[in-house]
């Protein structure tokens, strides 16, 4: 026992000069630990959204050889036919008028849908339900509306159940409302190439009847393919039907927005990683520098220690052992501190953390190196110290 608590009483004494150099490693290693929780919990965030705005899919549209819109029903039946397509729906828009039951009317955007579309762009429902395939087959007169546009038009985002008449084309028919959108759709708002704050969402169906038009605008869908040109789209849709050979396929690859955005979110990470980088450094300069702020202040006791026989690499290791125990305590603090923030975090916001651990290991990799590195040096000039002058130091 006697012996344990004599090694931790040298340890603490062997790592006094060390204070300054341990909270150098503790803030650093935490920049670098806090990059890694950071960038991770972005990158998750900005793919969850994107997921959400349909950006891991697809968009694609006909046309014949001189110039018209071929985008019909034929064209997604053609398209839902390929193995590769999941979550496929048609997309056809319209300036509608929307007349409430309390007299209110105002100018829409409205979208003819697919119930499949749900699981392509962001339509949350709030309340009631989403359009069915039950919708779909019978044309039915129901709709889904922007939860801001509930509460504009009655304060309230659940009016499940009232009606309202819209203007399509021309024609009015009264709808009746089944649900509440929780957030409208950033990839809808931007195929209009306009911006109008208030969507209603009706069965494709009903869209094409009223609207009077002889294609859809679009095909939205998700494919597991995502790398192919649209070239390549073209050969699949001809070798599926035949009659494509000699139309022009638009497709739009969402999911290369999203490769531009998490490239942007990687060059801000790699940007904070640098700066983490330079710190982990600096720290470690910190370490070897009161490595030689140890050895002058002990002076003395390592002209003794020669003098009763202590080889070079005793003295080495000693001083190297002290440098590397004080950055493994910063490495310590600063582990235990992110973990309980994160904890603490998680608790109170509900935000779930996932750390790079490669990026972490690395850290702490590169701080324990360049600190055995940059602690070499005095280390090694303690233990070539001449006896008598190491005694005689003033």
């Amino acid at each position: 026992m006697n012996t344990i608590i004599n090694s931790v009483n040298k340890i603490i004494t062997d790592i006094k000069p060390f204070k300054t150099a341990i909270f150098t490693v503790f803030i650093a290693v935490m920049a670098s630990f806090s990059v890694s929780v950071i960038s991770s919990l972005g990158k998750q965030i900005i793919t969850d959204e994107m997921y959400t705005m349909g950006l891991d899919g697809m968009t694609a549209s006909a046309y014949t050889s001189d110039g018209n819109n071929a985008t019909d029903i034929v064209f997604y039946n053609t398209l839902s036919g390929m193995y590769e397509i999941s979550d496929i729906s048609p997309v056809i828009c319209s300036t509608t008028t929307a007349t409430f039951s309390n007299g209110i009317f105002v100018e829409t955007m409205g979208w003819g849908i697919d119930y499949s579309a749900a699981e392509i762009i962001s339509l949350n429902i709030m309340n009631g339900r989403m359009i069915n395939d039950v919708d779909i087959e019978g044309s039915s007169r129901v709709c889904l509306i922007d939860k801001n546009l509930a509460e504009k038009i009655y304060k309230r985002d659940n009016i499940n159940g009232k009606t309202v008449a819209l203007t399509i084309g021309g024609k009015t028919e009264l709808f009746k409302i089944i649900g509440t959108i929780e957030k409208e759709s950033n990839i809808l708002n931007a195929l209009t190439g306009e911006v109008i704050p208030d969507f209603i969402y009706i069965p494709y169906t009903t869209m094409h009847r009223l609207s009077s038009k002889n294609a859809f605008d679009q095909i939205i869908f998700r494919s597991s393919d995502t790398t192919q040109s649209a070239s390549e789209f073209k050969q699949k849709v001809v070798n599926e039907n035949y009659r494509y050979r000699n139309h022009t396929i638009k497709l739009t690859n969402l999911s290369g927005q999203k490769e531009q955005i998490l490239k942007i979110s990687d060059t801000a990470f790699l940007s904070l990683f640098a700066v983490s980088c330079v710190a982990v450094v600096v720290c470690s300069m910190a370490v070897g520098s009161s490595v030689n702020t140890a050895v002058i202040s002990r002076q003395k006791d390592i002209g003794i220690k020669i003098s009763m026989g202590a080889s070079r690499w005793n003295i080495t290791t000693e001083f190297l052992s002290a440098a590397l125990i004080s950055c493994l305590i910063g490495i310590f603090y600063a582990g235990v501190l992110i973990f309980v923030l994160m904890k603490i975090v998680t608790q109170i916001f509900g935000i779930y953390f996932i750390a790079d651990y490669s990026l972490i290991v690395f850290s702490v990799f590169a701080t324990i190196v360049l600190t055995v590195i940059f602690s070499f040096s005095p280390s090694y000039n303690a233990a070539k110290m001449s006896p008598i002058k190491a005694l005689n130091r003033e």
